[in-house]
């Protein structure tokens, strides 16, 4: 059935600030207001940038979990007030160590769970911060959400994990764009990825690392609202089915093929089946089966003639 969630990412613009005196509370005071900016959108989940943590936090500022600051309250109450996900950036404490870290914040103010940055800066570990260990992945209302930070777009091995954990949505707070290196992440964790960074061009990508709005000169927040409800399915053996899909269910189903790559996404539009049930329903093969099943069948040819 149609998922449909309503995403912002705000553009953090006082990166000029950093190491000059007043920087915490101005940072603080900016992103009350850029909050408050955002009320009576019906959001449902709000992504900000890495740039919070590294201008507003020194690491004496780190906050606990248990026992939320004042950067950690912004969020909460904001989540409260709108009845909306945040992922925040923060500087956290937990068991003596500090991590550079994502706070995922439930619409009733709780901390649904924290993802710690797994790739530090070689400046970051010099200041003492901690890595984390790894990929971590929240199942909430809106659905399954996960995070990385910055310098962690660069990693393969994380990105495995979270392609293992299938996120439908992956959040990025960050102070870096990555280029193309954003686009990857997106195809493959089959998620859609939403950025938010102290420059223009951070907001939400499909799953095809396609824009679907960002920040630019004339807008400090990217919004728009997405269908969770989705398969990713390849071409071969399945498109000679999707006519009969949209003659059958017409504005009910939504068939993106993009250009070049070699498979589709299909959205179900309606609360009277998923998209899953769809491909069901037609037998299409899943876009990941699809690849295990030509590895298995490779894997066999070369058992044949001998060579590994």
């Amino acid at each position: 059935m149609s998922k449909y969630v309503k995403i912002a990412s705000v553009l953090f613009d006082q990166e000029h600030l950093r190491n000059q005196s007043g920087a915490r509370e101005q940072v603080l005071e900016e992103t009350i207001k850029k909050l408050d900016s955002l009320k009576g959108y019906g959001l449902n989940l709000v992504v900000l940038s890495e740039g919070i943590e590294a201008v507003a936090q020194h690491l004496e500022d780190a906050e606990e979990p248990g026992r939320p600051g004042p950067l950690l309250k912004i969020y909460m109450d904001f989540a409260i007030s709108e009845k909306c996900h945040v992922a925040g950036s923060v500087k956290l404490l937990e068991n003596g160590r500090i991590y550079n870290s994502a706070a995922f914040i439930s619409p009733s103010g709780k901390i649904l769970g924290v993802y710690h940055k797994t790739y530090l800066t070689i400046g970051e570990l010099e200041k003492g911060l901690a890595p984390g260990t790894g990929a971590v992945c929240f199942d909430t209302e809106i659905g399954r959400l996960g995070g990385i930070i910055c310098f962690d777009l660069n990693f393969e091995n994380v990105r495995k994990q979270y392609v293992e954990l299938k996120p439908d949505i992956m959040v990025f707070p960050s102070m870096h764009h990555g280029g193309l290196t954003q686009q990857i992440w997106p195809y493959e964790c089959r998620s859609f990825f939403v950025s938010a960074l102290p420059f223009h061009g951070g907001g939400i990508l499909d799953p095809y690392g396609q824009p679907l709005s960002l920040t630019d000169c004339h807008k400090s927040v990217a919004m728009v609202k997405v269908n969770l409800d989705r398969v990713m399915v390849h071409l071969d053996y399945n498109r000679e089915k999707f006519a009969d899909i949209e003659k059958k269910y017409g504005d009910e189903v939504c068939i993106n093929i993009p250009l070049n790559i070699g498979s589709a996404l299909i959205y179900s539009q309606t609360e009277k089946r998923t998209a899953m049930d769809i491909a069901r329903e037609y037998g299409l093969e899943l876009l990941d089966d699809y690849f295990n099943r030509s590895l298995d069948a490779n894997s066999k040819g070369r058992m044949l003639t001998g060579k590994i």
